[in-house]
This record gives C-alpha cells, structure tokens and sequence, in this order.
C-alpha cells in the first residue's frame, strides 16, 4: 500500500491557520468584554449628568480596532459575545446623541452591524425612560415629555423590523419596549395630574 505523500505538511498548515483563528478568537472576546465595560460606564455617566466622553471614545476605538482584526474571519465577526459589544456600542452612542442633540447614528458612521443596531437601539428605550423617571423626580414635566418623545420615535424604529429569530432577535426587545413605554405614559400622566392638584391647592 503506498504512503501518503507530505501529510505532516497538511497538518501543520492547518495547526497554524486554527492556531491563528483561536488566537483571534481569544483576543476578541477579551476586547469584546472591555467595549462593553466602557459603554456601561459611559451610559451609566450620562445617567448621572458626569462626563462620559472618554469611555464612549475608547469604546469607538476598541470596536474598530475588533472589527479590523477579525477582517479575516467573519465567523468570529459575528459570534455572539462581538455582537454583545457592538449592541452595547450602538445603545450608547443613541443615547449620546439624543443627549447632545446631534444627528442619529447609523450601524455604518459607528461601525457595527445592522442586527447589533436594532438590538442596541431597543436597549436605548430603556435608557430613555430612566432619563424620563430622572425628570419627573426634578418635576421637570416638560422634559420627561421630551424624553417620552424620543422613546416613541425609537419605538416606531424597532417595531419596523418584522423578521424570524433567526435572522434578528427583535421581538423580546420589542416587547418589553412596550411595556416601558406603556408605564411611563401612565407615570408622566399621573405625575401631571399631581402637580396640577399640588399648583391648584396652592391657589
């Protein structure tokens, strides 16, 4: 029976093309875990009325520095942790820009997938009504219906995507979307009311 030819050859061409890959693989779930602590700080910063300018640029700068060494294996690209990152990348950068009043973001000006965008922008909502409960506590009225606004707007966004789970895993996202909105219409009405008895009362 005749040998193989060059079979070490093969192996050790494969060993070094895997060895690559899992490195690549190891690195982006390490740089994924970074971009979403910034952005959690980041989010957290704006929530407190402090600076987050510094965590959401080093989080712009760790997913592009991610989605260029993984320009060479999309599977990893888009592995589930990657897309965790960018989804918490796209929920901050939304609610930067709702708060310094600029342009809405798109998935390519921020560099993340279209599915992360959807799901981060679902998030956002949530981030929204935190904003609104923050105003209606300062009984700041006509800032929560500003921040009430803006909610239903991005709802309208994420209730445009109709497709299977498969494909983009939107409907929890919408769902509980929903639900916050349902309960901060409910709050900011009752809270209306109560300053309108509390003014009249004082009349």
């Amino acid at each position: 029976m005749p040998k193989l030819r060059g079979p070490d050859r093969v192996v050790k061409s494969i060993q070094k093309r895997l060895d690559k890959k899992n490195n690549a693989r190891e690195s982006a779930i390490a740089r994924s875990r970074d971009i979403v602590r910034e952005c959690r700080s980041a989010i957290s910063a704006m929530q407190s009325g402090k600076s987050y300018v510094g965590h959401l640029r080093t989080a712009r700068r760790l997913s592009c520095e991610l989605a260029k060494a993984l320009a060479g294996f999309p599977d990893i690209l888009h592995a589930g942790y990657v897309l965790d990152a960018q989804q918490e990348l796209a929920e901050a950068e939304i609610l930067a820009a709702h708060i310094e009043k600029r342009s809405f973001p798109s998935p390519e000006g921020i560099e993340v997938s279209d599915e992360a965008f959807v799901l981060g922008l679902g998030d956002a909502i949530g981030e929204l009504r935190r904003l609104l409960l923050n105003r209606l506590m300062e009984d700041d009225i006509k800032g929560a219906r500003m921040e009430l606004e803006t909610m239903e707007l991005l709802f309208r966004m994420l209730m445009m995507f109709d497709y299977p789970d498969t494909l983009l895993a939107s409907k929890r996202k919408q769902d509980v979307a929903r639900s916050l909105l349902e309960k901060s219409r409910s709050e900011l009405v009752m809270s209306s009311h109560m300053r309108e008895l509390k003014h009249g009362l004082k009349k």
